[in-house]
């Protein structure tokens, strides 16, 4: 699907759908990653299609469904923009048998990531974020709350466990808007929901997208981007898993939390692991693994 112009009222989020080829050898074609990286430039959001094995997703979702249970049913949870939006955030799993290459360092993004941020982009954050069926949505905002760079600096990558659509609550995405930073005169240094007027203004120039998105694809968005997001109205629970890359002069203390027993086990290719090790039997759902993306001085 070709990505429309920023200009355009109906815009569309660039989807590649990879090749045998490429599956084989794990390497982009040239003429996709330009694509691909087009795409960011412009857009700040790519999708690329059948880029993770979906029996890997299965059994993730196997397990971090019911513990996704445990968690809301818990006071302490952290509900992402409160508890009427039915979204949690959910710590990754820190279990050797279910941490995937293709997930934690895919291969394909690395290699978007590392021609938008320069070579060995860090891998400095894992988690996930779990919509429950709720009703109400998420205000319009960025994940980074001071005067970030005007340049690239950060990108998450997010998998979906299911298949999703709007009525799963796949995320509201505001194509280019991550070129505008216009708003950040207009709020605090700890806010990050976009101001209502500098939305509508952008809303008539490029209004936002929800997505359908096939089990198996994989979505590389700018730290910029604006997004929200959106109520699940149906009863599956939809885990998405976020990993985040940064360039290597980016000046952060922030690290992932990986089992002992996965030292030297896992194919990162040109990826940068920052990693905290902690013993096989760490308990993760404990959430007490704080993050802060901010640029130290």
């Amino acid at each position: 699907m070709p990505a429309a112009t920023r200009s355009s009222p109906t815009p569309a989020i660039t989807s590649i759908t990879l090749s045998l080829s490429e599956l084989e050898t794990k390497q982009l074609t040239s003429h996709h990653l330009q694509e691909a990286l087009e795409a960011l430039h412009r857009d700040g959001v790519l999708v690329l299609n059948n880029a993770i094995s979906t029996a890997h997703l299965d059994t993730l979702n196997s397990r971090m469904v019911p513990e996704a249970q445990t968690l809301y049913n818990r006071s302490t949870t952290h509900h992402n923009f409160g508890l009427g939006t039915g979204n949690i955030q959910q710590d990754a799993i820190v279990d050797p048998d279910y941490i995937f290459p293709d997930i934690i360092a895919n291969p394909f993004a690395t290699a978007i990531t590392e021609c938008m941020l320069g070579p060995h982009p860090r891998l400095r954050f894992q988690s996930a974020n779990t919509a429950f069926k709720a009703e109400k949505r998420q205000p319009v905002h960025v994940d980074v709350h001071f005067d970030f760079p005007k340049m690239p600096f950060g990108f998450c990558i997010n998998i979906n466990l299911i298949d999703v659509g709007p009525e799963h609550g796949s995320t509201e995405m505001w194509l280019g808007s991550h070129l505008d930073t216009s708003w950040q005169a207009e709020v605090e240094k700890s806010g990050s929901v976009i101001p209502s007027k500098i939305l509508e203004r952008r809303r008539k120039l490029s209004p936002p997208v929800q997505p359908t998105l096939p089990k198996g694809s994989l979505i590389v968005r700018d730290l910029r981007l604006w997004h929200a997001g959106m109520p699940n109205c149906t009863d599956d629970v939809r885990v998405m898993l976020v990993t985040i890359h940064f360039p290597a002069w980016y000046r952060t203390k922030q690290t992932i939390l990986l089992p002992e027993s996965l030292k030297g086990k896992v194919e990162w290719g040109n990826l940068v692991p920052c990693v905290e090790w902690v013993k096989d039997d760490y308990d993760y759902l404990q959430g007490q693994h704080d993050h802060d993306f901010d640029l130290l001085p």
